[in-house]
């Protein structure tokens, strides 16, 4: 069940995983898990979800993921009367190689689709929900948006994240070599300074995963009031864990939208 008081805050930022902590290892089989599971998703085929106006919420995934992976938690948003869209496919594409380019380059495949919602479905506003990275994304796309092209872009008025590494992934450095995406993640990149700043406007809520092994659970917010904690939450349980925890995951996203209306 989610806590929505943070009991024992850790700090953001510098949070370095301690390979050799018992409790750390405890969780890397559930760890293991979900990444198989989530590489399964991005195999399946692909839901057509059909965002209409006037104000659909569209959802990001994150890292290794193509938009199949949110077809469990698109359905039952969609079930619960939401109408929802989800971002296309960014570089690389194929199976768990999708979304690890530079954050940059998703972002304007992210802002090409969202011009399309507006200028060819008739979408002005809208809201987001982002896993991980797509969190990352959609903050992004807001932070660097061109004033010229404001009238063909839907205004987002509300953000959810989950599990988003606003203060860094602890292996991005090592890691970056190999990832173009682990460039961007860092605790002292510039990308996460811009998602950061937007966060503090447009983010309605932080959902946290309370048994994260890899995002530290201090590292997926910046406004302590505003975090959830998902307890026993591993980093691809909102998208792809089981059913009562994607629809945990719903409900959550639901009762902080409708909070905020």
């Amino acid at each position: 069940m989610p806590r929505h008081k943070w009991d024992n805050p850790v700090q953001a930022g510098g949070l370095e995983v301690e390979l050799g902590n018992l409790e750390y290892l405890k969780t890397l089989p559930s760890y293991a898990w979900g990444s198989l599971r989530q590489t399964l998703a991005t195999l399946e085929k692909r839901e057509e979800f059909s965002p209409r106006p006037p104000r659909p919420l569209l959802l990001v995934p994150g890292a290794f993921c193509t938009g199949s992976v949110m077809n469990r938690l698109g359905r039952r948003l969609q079930s619960m009367g939401l109408s929802v869209g989800v971002a296309p496919d960014f570089p690389y594409y194929f199976s768990a190689l999708a979304n690890l380019c530079r954050l940059e380059q998703a972002v304007g495949v992210y802002r090409r689709w969202l011009e399309r919602l507006r200028v060819e479905q008739g979408i002005e506003r809208a809201d987001v929900a982002g896993h991980s990275n797509g969190g990352l994304i959609a903050l992004l796309e807001l932070a660097t948006r061109p004033a010229e092209l404001e009238d063909r872009l839907p205004g987002i008025e509300r953000v959810v994240t989950m599990a988003a590494p606003f203060g860094g992934f602890p292996a991005a450095r090592l890691l970056a070599p190999a990832l173009p995406c682990c460039r961007d993640i860092h605790s002292g990149a510039a990308v996460l300074r811009l998602a950061r700043a937007a966060a503090s406007r447009l983010v309605v809520a932080h959902l946290v995963s309370g048994a994260d092994s890899l995002i530290p659970a201090g590292n997926q917010y910046i406004d302590r009031e505003m975090a959830t904690v998902m307890d026993g939450f591993q980093h691809m349980d909102f998208i792809v864990g089981s059913p009562d925890r994607v629809e945990a995951t719903a409900r959550e996203v639901v009762r902080w939208l409708q909070w905020q209306r």
